[in-house]
C-alpha cells in the first residue's frame, strides 16, 4: 500500500464517482479502478459499492477513510517536517484538541503569545476525545486538549480544569432576563444538545428524569458551537459546555448557569517521559490563562485527580420528541 493508492480512495470517496476522481488525479478510468480494487482485495474488503455510474462507501470504507486520511496527513507533514529541518526551521508544533477547546480557547490563547513564542509553523487539528488521546500517546502530536474522563495509559495529564455546564438562550428569550435558569423552565421546551449522552448530559439526564420533567422537542448535534447556533437561529435553549459557550460569544446569545451545578472537565495531555517544549508549554499555560478570565465558575485541579473520573453508564433524556 503506497500514498498513491490513498490518495486515490480518498478522491473517489470525496468525489463519489471513479470518473471525476480519474479527472482530478489527471488518471485515467481504468487505472483508478485498478487501484481501488489492489487496495480492496489487499485489505481483504469492500471498500465501494457501485450504483449506476456512482459508487458509494460501503460500512467498511467509511470506516477506512477517517484512518486513509489520518494517516495521509502524516505522511504529508512528515514531508513538511524534513523541508523545514532542511531549511533550518527546525520542528513545527503539532496540536489535537476536541472542537470545545479548538474553537473556544485556543484560538485567543495563540493571539496571546508573541511570534517569539510560536514556531514557523503550528498545526491544530480537531478530533473527539479518543483520538486526541491517541494522536497524543502515538506522538503525532505534541501537546492534546481534551474533555475528560478519558482512558489515559501512556499520558501524562499536565493540567486539570472544570466549570459548571451551561444553557445558551437566544437574547429574547423570556429566560435571558434571569441570572440562574431552574431546571423547571425547560418542561416543554425545545432543546439543543450534543449527541454523545454520556458526559454531562448523563446528570442533566438523571435531575430531568428524578423531577418528572419533560422538555419539548429535542435538536442533537455534535459539536457545542453548532448547538450555539441552533440556539441563535431557533431560539431553542442549548445546554453545553462552558468551554465553547463562554469562548465564541455569538452575537445575540446570552449564557446563563443552571440551578444544578454540572460540572464539564478538561485538561492538557502530553505522552509519559517525553517533555513538552517551551512553545508548547507557553500554549498550555495562555489556555490556562485564557480560561480562568473568560470561563464563569472555573476551577484549576489537581491533575492527579483525573483517574477518579467517572462516567457512569448511558441514559437517555426525558425528551419530547428527537429532532
Amino acid at each position: 500500500m503506497e500514498t498513491r493508492d490513498l490518495q486515490t480512495f480518498l478522491a473517489v470517496a470525496a468525489s463519489g464517482s471513479i470518473t471525476k476522481a480519474a479527472e482530478l488525479l489527471e488518471r485515467s478510468q481504468p487505472s483508478v479502478t485498478r487501484t481501488i480494487q489492489d487496495l480492496e482485495a489487499e485489505l481483504g474488503f469492500e471498500l465501494l459499492h457501485r450504483i449506476g455510474r456512482r459508487v458509494q462507501l460501503s460500512e467498511e470504507g467509511v470506516a477506512f477513510e477517517e484512518e486513509a486520511r489520518r494517516l495521509l496527513m502524516s505522511f504529508t507533514e512528515l514531508a513538511a517536517r524534513a523541508k523545514m529541518i532542511a531549511g533550518g526551521r527546525g520542528r513545527f508544533l503539532q496540536v489535537v484538541a476536541t472542537a470545545a477547546i479548538g474553537n473556544g480557547l485556543i484560538p485567543t490563547a495563540m493571539a496571546e503569545l508573541s511570534n517569539a513564542e510560536l514556531p514557523q509553523e503550528t498545526h491544530v487539528a480537531h478530533f473527539l476525545a479518543s483520538t486526541v488521546a491517541q494522536e497524543v500517546r502515538s506522538g503525532r502530536a505534541e501537546i492534546g486538549f481534551s474533555s475528560l474522563p478519558l482512558d489515559t495509559p501512556g499520558l501524562d495529564v499536565l493540567r486539570l480544569y472544570s466549570a459548571p455546564v451551561v444553557v445558551a438562550l437566544n437574547e429574547r428569550d423570556a429566560l435571558a432576563e434571569l441570572d440562574v435558569v431552574p431546571l423547571l423552565a425547560f418542561a416543554g421546551r425545545r432543546l439543543a444538545t450534543i449527541l454523545n449522552p454520556l458526559r454531562f448530559q448523563l446528570h442533566i439526564s438523571r435531575a430531568l428524569a428524578a423531577r418528572g420533567i419533560e422538555t419539548g422537542p429535542v435538536i442533537r448535534t455534535n459539536t457545542a458551537y453548532s448547538a450555539l447556533l441552533i440556539a441563535q437561529k431557533t431560539g431553542a435553549a442549548a445546554i453545553v459546555d462552558p468551554v465553547t459557550a463562554y469562548g465564541l460569544g455569538l452575537p445575540g446569545i446570552v449564557i446563563r448557569p443552571i440551578d444544578m451545578a454540572v460540572p464539564f472537565y478538561w485538561g492538557v495531555l502530553a505522552a509519559k517521559e517525553r517533555p513538552l517544549r517551551p512553545v508548547a508549554r507557553a500554549l498550555m499555560e495562555a489556555v490556562e490563562v485564557v480560561a480562568e478570565r473568560s470561563i464563569v465558575g472555573f476551577n484549576k485541579l489537581d491533575p492527579g485527580m483525573a483517574g477518579q473520573l467517572v462516567t457512569g453508564p448511558g441514559s437517555s433524556l426525558h425528551y419530547g420528541t428527537e429532532t
